[in-house]
């Protein structure tokens, strides 16, 4: 990873590596840092220890890596692994998926819980405000890096991945 770079930091999605150079946060010890600016928020920047940050931070997903992960999005529900009826076991599996680094899980969960979405509204219920979030954080953390790979906002990602999934 290099000064310029474009990178996923875990808790704030796509940032760009600003600067590569020691820094004393705690004025006694100094140690090589990467900084970073999320695209999302470029007033924010983080300080990532060099020494940890083959585990905080992974280059971005190749366009075909992306168009491969879309292309994997089913077009019906399927027999839904990722659903389990315990909330607690629900939402530790979320918080699993959406700290990790596994994409085809984040779009495996996405779609396990739009498809739970349409059913509940099917049945006349409503979908619980903790599916609601992790649904929301997952696809928010999705369309920022697929939007930036492929040079799309989410709008037009939206509409793009809606005709490649019909496609299929």
């Amino acid at each position: 990873m290099n000064q310029n770079d474009y990178i996923v930091y875990r808790t704030a999605g796509v940032c760009q590596i600003v600067e590569i150079a020691p820094q004393s946060m705690d004025g006694v010890n100094t140690m090589l840092y990467y900084k970073l600016k999320p695209i999302a928020d470029p007033n924010s920047t983080y300080y990532i220890p060099a020494d940890h940050a083959e585990s905080k931070l992974r280059p971005l997903l190749t366009k075909e890596e992306v168009l491969s992960l879309i292309d994997s999005m089913p077009t019906e529900a399927q027999d839904d692994a990722l659903w389990t009826d315990n909330r607690r076991e629900r939402k530790e599996m979320y918080a699993q998926i959406l700290k990790g680094d596994d994409q085809y899980a984040l779009v495996r969960l996405i779609s396990s819980l739009y498809f739970r979405k349409q059913f509940s509204e099917q049945q006349g219920k409503r979908f619980s405000a903790m599916d609601e979030s992790a649904m929301k954080n997952a696809e928010t953390l999705m369309l920022q890096e697929f939007g930036f790979v492929l040079g799309k906002n989410q709008d037009e990602l939206r509409a793009f991945i809606a005709s490649r999934v019909e496609e299929k």
